[in-house]
């Protein structure tokens, strides 16, 4: 029987979800269990777990976004790397004073993330979990007296080592999805998922990223997709994305049409555009 004070006693655990994805092949649906199994293991008695799965969100199948938030996770867009999480670690340092009772844990191998200066203000018991062969080095920055995470482990494992565990079920208050970007919450995630793809959206993304100093135009930009961009690894995870792909291929398709239907009204141009040709030959 879990006590009473147990109960009262929060863990806050942030899965990156762009550095530490579903394995291939595992249920989606067990995450959450194996997730808080590790946490209990490490605290000895079971707790409230209150899991985020937190990153850019915008290219996270649909399927997989729902099936994440039904299981009881709570689903946060924060495509600002360390600067999305400081906040939210704030905001849980602020609900959860300081106390060695409190644990917390980061599932992630983004260095902006895993920073132990972050941690070291709030004297949380904290946790590192990160995927095989992609340890931060970050990890390496502790001073050994002063050791913020006092337990790492690989991502793979902690699931497979948890597997047949079950969930504890635990009313919670918080929303199921949350846009920090926005600052809006939403009980039902197709409604989530639907505000990621908006206008307006995008409009509030553009206000916040980061701009060059003498044009004033955002620094990370795609042209086909009129996207902005915050940093180097969203642009990456655009670029990368199949919906970027589609618009892509579509472009080049009527770029392509265009250039013929150029050719049949000027047959001109056509015969220029083929002397070159052979030329070059």
């Amino acid at each position: 029987v879990v006590g009473d004070a147990a109960l009262q006693r929060r863990t806050g655990v942030w899965w990156d979800l762009n550095t530490c994805p579903v394995p291939d092949g595992f249920d989606r649906r067990r995450v959450r269990g194996c997730i808080e199994s590790a946490v209990h293991k490490q605290m000895g008695h079971r707790s409230k777990v209150v899991i985020y799965a937190m990153g850019n969100l915008e290219y996270i199948s649909s399927d997989l976004l729902e099936e994440i938030a039904y299981s009881g996770i709570v689903l946060v867009h924060a495509p600002c790397g360390g600067n999305d999480f400081r906040k939210l670690l704030g905001e849980w340092s602020q609900l959860n004073p300081s106390s060695p009772a409190y644990t917390v844990m980061l599932i992630s191998c983004n260095y902006t993330m895993v920073d132990p200066y972050l941690f070291r203000p709030t004297r949380f018991t904290a946790f590192c979990v990160y995927p095989k062969d992609s340890r931060p080095v970050t990890l390496d920055q502790q001073p050994v007296a002063q050791k913020v995470f006092v337990g790492e482990f690989v991502w793979e494992t902690l699931l497979n080592d948890n597997i047949t565990c079950e969930m504890m079920t635990v009313n919670e208050d918080e929303p199921l999805c949350i846009c920090d970007i926005c600052d809006d919450t939403f009980e039902i995630c197709a409604e989530f998922i639907t505000h990621l793809k908006s206008e307006e959206h995008i409009k509030e993304l553009s206000d916040i990223v980061p701009r060059d100093s003498w044009y004033g135009k955002p620094m990370h930009f795609c042209h086909v997709c009129n996207y902005p961009g915050y940093d180097d690894y969203n642009m990456l995870l655009h670029n990368q994305s199949e919906d970027h792909h589609r618009k892509k291929n579509l472009a080049e398709k009527m770029a392509q049409e265009e250039d013929c239907e150029s050719r049949k009204r000027n047959p001109q141009v056509d015969l220029f555009y083929e002397r070159n040709k052979k030329q070059s030959l």
